[in-house]
């Protein structure tokens, strides 16, 4: 290959790379101003460098211990007097080098004195839990209902009150819920899926499903 086509070659290359990251950037800054727009109709408030308080206040919860770099984006956030709301983006990495991986994806906390029930942390079960669970590393499963067993990796401080708290009508609940992540302690509850950001046209119906699981755990019996 002659002198020529090589830097012809390189100056694509460079226009691929280039044009990538403006589309990229071209499309962060329109979904912040869509989001903008969804938080100002609902009567919330955004911040769109989101609020590093606020995730310090967060690092008692399993998630926010994840991983490094961790950044919060997008933020909307209320305060109904009874419940206060925060639906963000959240960033972190994991690993090094060529075995680094980041995570991006939409959170929706729910806080209120009204929620009370034991800390608990449950997400989608997948291959290596399986394995982890052989080796000894906490899942609490339900000989009872397999279904959950199977689809769903629970853990939590005290085992002994949370197969109490997860009588069969709240398995029941999540085992038809099978893609989603719940964490809960001391009055707040954090809902998402695991590197899924939430279209900003569907932030009111992923803030309804998120109330839903609130509601069943404050009405829980």
């Amino acid at each position: 290959m002659n002198t020529f086509l090589i830097v012809l070659l390189v100056i694509a290359i460079v226009s691929l790379i280039t044009g990538g990251i403006t589309l990229a950037i071209l499309y962060e800054k329109k979904r912040t101003q869509k989001l903008k727009e969804i938080a100002e109709d609902m009567g919330l408030a955004f911040v769109p460098a989101g609020d590093p308080h606020l995730l310090t206040r967060f690092s008692d919860f399993k998630l926010f211990n994840i991983g490094r770099s961790r950044k919060m984006t997008n933020l909307i956030q209320g305060d109904s007097g009874e419940v206060k709301l925060a639906i963000f983006e959240y960033r972190y990495t994991t690993g090094s080098g060529k075995n680094s991986k980041s995570y991006l994806q939409s959170v929706v906390s729910l806080h209120s004195t009204d929620l009370v029930c034991p800390d608990f942390t449950i997400r989608p079960e997948n291959f290596l839990d399986r394995i982890g669970s052989a080796l000894g590393f906490q899942d609490i499963d339900f000989d009872d209902h397999e279904e959950f067993s199977s689809k769903f990796v629970l853990q939590g401080s005290d085992e002994q009150q949370l197969r109490q708290y997860f009588n069969r009508e709240t398995l029941d609940f999540f085992a038809e819920r099978p893609d989603i992540c719940v964490e809960a302690q001391s009055g707040t509850l954090f809902y998402y899926r695991v590197n899924k950001r939430i279209n900003p046209d569907q932030i009111k119906d992923s803030l309804g499903e998120a109330y839903e699981v609130f509601g069943m755990m404050i009405d829980h019996k």
